[in-house]
């Protein structure tokens, strides 16, 4: 017989998009809530779950009991759990994937699967029950080395598919797999000490002066260590051992030895695993700061809605330089005086360094990080520190929407804009600048979602007072915006070309013969006589440069100008860029890298051509162009390494290099004093994709690259290289109107009924067999088209890119008219049930074709 609140529904991290409820045992009762781990028996593995309710009845027969508890108190605010469960509703997913992305890695870790031998006479088993080759050698195996993982058999002998082989033989009775506990807690760090206080010190004083009368050749290390240890100011009262034995080369024997003498008392204390951020004056800009009217404005509001614990949502609209970041200091600096904490967004690690270093100047060690690159250990201890509430701020992409950090009281947004807030690589495929907004919501938070080029939608919301809009029109210090130029590239190309045909017809007439062994191919480089012009002007003031290329790689794609054929990716239908660094091809996609070839292997052409302008190429040409030029060039390929965002904007901050050359990630959050030049190599890159957001990406993108020019009393200007000098978005940010951008957006948008007016759902199958991805698109299709009253279906079709990492893809798009559904309540239900018929279905049972829905995506392709 079971008491009251007798049943947990357990959350776990499988494909299954359910809760699964288990028995609570007598013993456990008084422990298990919401919000804790759990172990439990799911077929034949234990697991951990996560508790997400307890309840007092169930109606499901031949539960199974849970195991053990793992937490003795909650793991996660109550807010964060109430997140969970929205972010698994509206992004239909299931909730243990969820709760895994929410807390730290290994968190739903388990146990090692211990396979053992069952039998003693294994000879006749051998002969009477005629195993196969692979169950002898597994055998064989184990009764040489005794018990083992399943990872290290599967490792030392090699065998595909070892888990149907090993369930054969537990059918048989043959071998056993126990389950081996390994450590659940989030635990910390320590490191051992030497513990000084005055008592000690006097120890050590009365030993050294008796050693002094002993053998020098035994005790010299001992008086050499103590000597060394005596130095140390009186208020140094834990000395590392590592470090000490390194300043003075001793050994740890010498530490025994005197521990033992009860000389020395041994400690530990805790070591914080975090990455370190020096505060050097060049990256923190101006720090005497003085708000401007705008900005007095903003933060009054802001705070007001804090003090009152108002859930509410902020659009902080500014221009470039306007100051956002200096509000988002001073609000979170009244929100610790009030006692909560905040989270602040950024969208990429590499803006990271730089607005940490601002926060910590003004905030100290009360700020922590959280993003990928930091370690296990890393993350560990900053997702700890936050849930025992020892710092108030931590900082992140987005993955620090889930930080632990209790009474929440702001979530700063910056960037809201950027699409890499959107997880689209895995489930669940959140937006985290919603997911904070719903977080904010369920604790009375006030969330400021800050950017210079606001999403439509959000700006949307703001003019339907969804949001409240702040404006900052005015960079701050009296800095102006940049003058911007274009260069119409298709005029430049047609002038270098005429000039070409010119001289090269007054070669021919001085000297047809030598002019035409000497012929020469026309080529155009990628920087422009005005650009070239200006960078010239800025490296004689010794004034900084950014320069924007926004494909990495030396040339995008090969061709043989014969036949026309492009090396392409085996794996994917994409052409292959090439890398000048490693002379190889690569797809940015999957990775695949191929040799490059001397000839076509189409037509044997030796004709090849290196087509487009990836960073590398920029830069071998800029290093041609300038001599003795001093060059950084920040793209993927040259920050793979831990640290090494950091590195290259240190350098360039100190005026280490003239030119800051790279990808997208040189675009966004920087702010260099010293920069008075921008320049865009491309400005097509984006513009021409295939997706209805591709003028908006456009226009943030150069929006925001061109604000990192004359950010300080030094005048700025930005020159855009196009082959499209009319496109709209272009237009716009000549002038640097947000709001003229908005509204021819806002029409286009409106009459293809596109978001904000419309909720899109894309769905995604994909297989190594495209003759199954068509046939299960097809199917859930048909399946969906039984519930199309409150939206449209479109497809199913191959996607733009059909195949990507040797998977084909189609796509089915869902859009849901916010006039017939303003909450989405339809078109989910429609889809979740569209899921169970197609799972019933044939098709929906094959392993071989996955499907994925993605809510509200920002990529179409």
């Amino acid at each position: 017989m079971y008491i009251p609140n007798s049943f947990a529904d357990v959350a776990v991290p499988v494909v299954a998009d359910k809760l699964f409820t288990y028995i609570i045992p007598v013993h456990l009762q008084h422990i298990v809530r919401a919000g804790i781990r759990v172990l439990v028996p799911f077929g034949q593995r234990t697991i951990i779950g996560f508790v997400v309710d307890v309840k007092d009845q169930s109606e499901k027969i031949d539960l199974k009991s849970i195991l053990d508890v793992i937490d003795p108190e909650p793991i996660i605010p109550e807010d964060l759990l109430k997140l969970t469960q929205w972010i698994s509703d509206y992004y239909i997913a299931p909730r243990g994937k969820v709760l895994k992305s929410a807390i730290i890695h290994n968190t739903f870790k388990t146990s090692k699967r211990i396979v053992k031998l069952n039998i003693q006479d294994f000879d006749s088993v051998v002969v009477n029950k005629k195993l196969t080759p692979k169950q002898k050698i597994i055998i064989e195996e184990l009764k040489k080395r005794k018990p083992l993982s399943i990872q290290q058999l599967q490792k030392r002998l090699n065998i595909n598919s070892i888990y149907s082989t090993l369930n054969s033989l537990t059918q048989l009775g043959i071998i056993k797999i126990d389950e081996e506990s390994i450590q659940h807690g989030i635990t910390a760090k320590y490191e051992a000490g030497i513990m000084l206080d005055d008592k000690s010190r006097k120890a050590l004083q009365t030993w050294l002066k008796e050693l002094m009368f002993r053998p020098s050749k035994r005790y010299g290390k001992q008086v050499t260590f103590i000597q060394h240890l005596l130095r140390y100011d009186d208020k140094e009262t834990f000395i590392s051992i590592p470090d000490i034995l390194k300043k003075t080369k001793a050994s740890l024997s010498t530490i025994r030895s005197l521990e033992k003498n009860k000389i020395i008392t041994i400690g530990k204390r805790e070591v914080i695993r975090s990455q370190e951020y020096e505060i050097y004056k060049s990256a923190l800009g101006s720090t005497d700061i003085t708000l401007n009217n705008y900005q007095k404005d903003a933060l009054q509001k802001i705070i007001n809605k804090v003090q009152q614990s108002i859930f509410h949502t902020f659009l902080l609209y500014g221009v470039t330089g306007s100051g956002k970041t200096q509000v988002y200091i001073e609000t979170i600096t009244e929100t610790i005086k009030h006692g909560k904490s905040a989270i602040v967004l950024v969208p990429e690690i590499s803006l990271t360094p730089q607005i940490v270093r601002r926060f910590k100047f003004h905030l100290g060690d009360n700020v922590t990080v959280v993003h990928s690159r930091m370690s296990a250990g890393e993350r560990q201890d900053a997702w700890r520190r936050a849930w025992e509430g020892k710092i108030s701020v931590v900082i992140g992409p987005r993955s620090a929407v889930f930080a632990p950090l209790k009474n929440l009281g702001l979530i700063v947004v910056d960037e809201e804009h950027e699409a890499s807030y959107k997880q689209f690589d895995q489930t669940p495929r959140y937006h985290a600048r919603d997911a904070a907004i719903m977080r904010a919501s369920y604790c009375n938070a006030v969330v400021v979602l800050g950017s210079a080029t606001p999403s439509i939608e959000s700006f949307t919301n703001a003019l339907n007072n969804k949001y409240t809009l702040l404006e900052l029109p005015e960079r701050v210090d009296n800095a102006k915006l940049p003058d911007i130029h274009l260069v119409d590239m298709t005029e430049e190309r047609g002038r270098k070309l005429q000039k070409h045909r010119d001289r090269r017809k007054e070669e021919l007439k001085k000297d047809p013969m030598k002019a035409k062994f000497k012929k020469q191919k026309f080529e155009i480089g990628s920087i422009s006589d005005l650009l070239r012009e200006k960078i010239e002007d800025r490296l004689k003031k010794k004034e900084g440069i950014i320069l924007l290329q926004n494909r990495r790689g030396f040339s995008p794609f090969v061709e043989c100008p014969n036949c026309g054929y492009v090396e392409t990716c085996d794996n994917c239908t994409i052409s292959l860029t090439y890398h000048g660094t490693t002379k190889l091809l690569r797809c940015h996609y999957c990775g695949s890298v191929k040799q490059t070839s001397i000839f076509c292997p189409n037509c044997q052409s030796l004709d090849i051509q290196y087509r487009g302008f990836g960073t590398q190429r920029v830069e071998e040409e800029l290093l041609k162009l300038f001599r003795g030029l001093r060059l950084l060039r920040m793209d993927l390929d040259t920050t793979s390494t831990r640290g090494a965002h950091d590195k290259l904007l240190k350098k360039f901050s100190d005026g280490e290099a003239d030119i800051l050359l790279g990808t997208q990630m040189v675009a966004k959050g920087l702010d260099f004093s010293r920069v008075t030049l921008v320049g865009v190599i491309s400005a097509d890159t984006q513009m021409l994709l295939p997706d209805f957001r591709s003028a908006e990406r456009t226009f943030q993108l150069l929006t925001q690259v061109a604000g990192r020019a004359g950010r300080s009393n030094l005048a700025g200007e930005v020159i855009i290289q196009t082959y499209q000098p009319k496109h709209q978005s272009l237009q716009h940010v000549l002038k640097h109107e947000f709001k003229s951008f908005y509204e021819d957006e806002i029409a286009f948008r409106k009459e293809l009924n596109y978001p904000p007016f419309s909720r899109l759902i894309l769905i995604e199958f994909k297989g190594k067999q495209e003759n199954d991805v068509i046939k299960n698109s097809s199917k859930f299709a048909e399946l969906l088209k039984k519930y199309t009253k409150y939206f449209i279906t479109l497809g199913p079709a191959a996607a733009a890119i059909t195949k990507l990492k040797g998977q084909h893809r189609w796509h089915i798009i869902v859009k849901s008219l916010k006039t017939v559904d303003p909450a989405g309540k339809f078109v989910h239900k429609a889809i979740q049930q569209a899921i169970q018929d197609y799972q019933k279905s044939t098709v929906g049972k094959s392993k071989s074709v996955k499907m994925i829905i993605d809510v509200d995506p920002v990529g179409m392709m």
